[in-house]
């Protein structure tokens, strides 16, 4: 608290307003002419457009590579709003950074199978060729990862209903992952006709691949702590 600045100093008429409480005063009462600070529901109005705006101007300079969506994420995590919107918007904002892959990986990740040339023989050398079997090798640990992690979270739960509970979440969980971290602006070769805000089958694929990468460059716990810290999301 020591570092808080003093405040600004305001002339007696625009005290009045901020610190007389409304209700107390009488209702519909005229706009006083001549004095700019009348009356404190303008001025409410008024701060809660503007305060906003400066919010994100501020924002906007400490943060600037983030992108409009993401700066929302930062500025909506600090206003009052619907409970649910800011549950969503803030776990957003707490996503972790992604695991550092290897060039080769990368390239693996976010170039679209479908440019490549079929039946590309594999890389001796390169323990990331290729994207699909990365993708396989991906979609098989994601599933046995995330009912890993709700088994500890649920400790409770039988059989049936782990797999209800993985049934019925990974595939949102991927889909809103991949959204957050805007995988698919990263990614080369999609045809002029495809649509990236669509098919769900694309944000699984890059999910399972980036997982399948990410096992191959560390280890099933390395992959186990990303979505461990990721199912916030």
């Amino acid at each position: 608290m020591a570092n808080v600045p003093a405040a600004p100093s305001l002339p007696g008429e625009a005290l009045i307003e901020i610190f007389v409480y409304p209700p107390s005063l009488a209702p519909n009462r005229p706009l006083e002419e001549g004095n700019k600070f009348s009356d404190s529901n303008r001025l409410l109005f008024l701060g809660r457009q503007v305060s906003q705006a400066v919010y994100m101007d501020v924002l906007r300079e400490r943060w600037v590579h983030a992108s409009g969506e993401q700066l929302e994420v930062l500025l909506l995590s600090h206003t009052s709003i619907t409970r649910a919107r800011s549950n969503r918007l803030t776990q957003m904002a707490r996503i972790p950074p992604e695991p550092r892959l290897p060039g080769e990986a990368l390239l693996e990740v976010f170039v679209y199978p479908g440019s490549l040339p079929p039946n590309r023989p594999l890389e001796p050398d390169n323990r990331f060729s290729d994207a699909r079997r990365l993708e396989i090798l991906g979609k098989s640990l994601v599933e046995l990862v995330y009912m890993d992690i709700q088994r500890g979270r649920q400790p409770g739960a039988n059989a049936q209903q782990l797999t209800v509970l993985v049934n019925s979440r990974i595939r949102g969980f991927m889909e809103r992952t991949v959204a957050a971290y805007k995988w698919k602006d990263r990614v080369r070769g999609y045809p002029e006709t495809f649509d990236r805000n669509s098919p769900q089958q694309e944000s699984h694929r890059l999910f399972w691949t980036f997982a399948g990468a990410v096992h191959v460059a560390y280890s099933y716990e390395e992959l186990k702590k990303w979505i461990s810290a990721l199912d916030v999301v």
